[in-house]
């Protein structure tokens, strides 16, 4: 079975890039769902290694973690999420 990190975000990115990293050395796949961020969010989520998806605009982070789940459903991957952190 392979895990996936899902991490929702939006502007930020000052701390993605460790927050992919981190997961990384605990899950087999990380994706983040920049949910219309306007700064580098996306780029430097890719940069640490992550998978990334993006929304056109922001749609809250309920719709982040549904797109998250749908994608790693469809990748047949066992997705966590930092919901409450």
């Amino acid at each position: 079975m392979n895990i996936i990190a899902i991490l929702p975000a939006y502007n930020e990115e000052v701390s993605i890039g460790s927050m992919v990293l981190h997961a990384r050395q605990h899950v087999d796949h990380v994706l983040v769902i920049d949910d219309g961020s306007k700064d580098k969010t996306s780029e430097m989520a890719r940069l640490a290694g992550a998978e990334v998806i993006r929304h056109p605009k922001n749609m809250g982070k309920g719709k982040a973690l549904r797109t998250g789940f749908e994608h790693a459903g469809k990748k047949r991957l066992q997705g966590c999420s930092n919901y409450g952190l």
